[in-house]
């Protein structure tokens, strides 16, 4: 059986049952590197999501040349903590509540330009311009600049090998990213805004201000995390209420169940399939002997079908009363920006159902998928719709 960027899920389940931990010498890493063990049972993916000690973040080399190498996410304690702190009244409650107007005004002004064409591109036309504005307005980076966003963000979650061009355009894609984020770092040095990217050059950890790359590692977080899985969020709501229609027409009647519809998708199909830990010691896992320095794909896409966990986990249920999936992450690492993403979908899903209704896949097309196994990442998603 092979892995399918559309349809996963049938390779999720023959792998959890047959080879729940597995070393697969072949595969190819998106930052370089050959060979993984890969994790697909939810209690074992919670386990190394859980033990930062054992399990490390830290599983790409810091280098110049690839500016996420020094992130928040690939960060440990106490180092992790210390940069985390700096961000975290960002994504405060209050923040994030404070938002919800003008992502609202952004939706509306979104479908006022597709709303009469009876079709449109949801990928394109809704689910990418949404959460590039409102990272492009937390950061305090024109949302002019969207094409590039887009461009750099999905090819960081592309593995060199995907990419036309390979490791040089993968390489040459970073420093365009990184060259236009430390523009802007002097600019905001000179002349601070109230916005993140000024809060990060005026900030200290320990003392010192964080250095060109640590504020780097911020942004292509924030791009990435705040962007990327937001957009598959988005998109694969809409696919997924267009393969169950009858709860189209419920969510536009029951809104206030729409956060219980986003759980379900966040679990169903999880924007970000797997995330990436190292060995920090040897270790045994379900028997299996993992070597220090060993890298690891622990599988977040597999653990939420998992029919332990989630009975009847191929089955769409917005009724689900276990919300326990690991979309976003256990432990330490638990996305900050977690709110936020389900603050954005909420809001398009609510003005988009208000608005328009009978979504479908438009005649003779299919949903085109990014090739990447990370996310779950529907690159065109056309369809027909009617105005209320």
């Amino acid at each position: 059986m092979r892995y399918s960027a559309f349809n996963p899920f049938p390779w999720y389940k023959k792998m959890a049952k047959e080879s729940p931990v597995i070393y697969d010498a072949d595969y190819l890493h998106y930052h370089g590197p050959k060979g993984t063990w890969h994790v697909f049972r939810y209690d074992d993916v919670q386990r190394v999501m859980s033990d930062y000690q054992t399990f490390s973040n830290q599983y790409q080399p810091k280098i110049e040349e690839n500016p996420s190498s020094s992130s928040l996410a690939l960060s440990d304690p106490p180092r992790h903590k210390q940069l985390r702190m700096l961000v975290s009244d960002v994504f405060t409650p209050k923040t994030i509540a404070n938002m919800r107007p003008w992502i609202e005004k952004i939706t509306n002004e979104l479908i006022d330009k597709v709303e009469n064409n009876g079709e449109m591109d949801i990928t394109r036309d809704i689910a990418t311009p949404i959460p590039i504005q409102v990272i492009a307005k937390l950061l305090g980076v024109s949302p002019n600049d969207q094409e590039k966003f887009k461009k750099w963000s999905i090819m960081i979650l592309q593995a060199p090998s995907e990419i036309e061009g390979g490791e040089e355009t993968f390489l040459r894609s970073q420093q365009e990213m990184a060259q236009y984020f430390i523009s802007l770092f002097e600019q905001r040095k000179v002349e601070p805004k109230d916005d993140l990217i000024s809060h990060l050059v005026q900030a200290e950890v320990e003392g010192e201000k964080l250095s060109t790359n640590d504020l780097l590692g911020f942004c292509v977080l924030l791009l990435v995390a705040g962007n990327e899985t937001t957009t598959n969020l988005i998109s694969s709501s809409i696919l997924t209420f267009i393969e169950n229609p009858e709860i189209q027409e419920y969510l536009a009647k029951h809104p206030e169940d729409i956060p219980k519809a986003i759980e379900e998708v966040l679990r169903y199909r999880s924007p970000l399939q797997y995330i990436n830990r190292i060995a920090a010691k040897d270790v045994k896992l379900r028997g299996q002997s993992i070597k220090k320095g060993d890298l690891i794909n622990v599988w977040l896409g597999s653990a939420n079908r998992d029919e332990s966990i989630f009975p009847n986990p191929d089955q769409f249920d917005i009724h689900r009363t276990n919300l326990k999936h690991t979309a976003f992450g256990h432990g330490i690492h638990f996305c900050l920006g977690a709110p936020l993403a389900r603050l954005e979908a909420h809001v398009a899903l609510q003005v988009i159902f208000e608005r328009l209704h009978q979504f479908q896949l438009k005649e003779a097309t299919e949903p085109l998928m990014n090739p990447t196994a990370l996310t779950y990442s529907i690159k065109e998603l056309p369809v027909t719709f009617k105005k209320r």
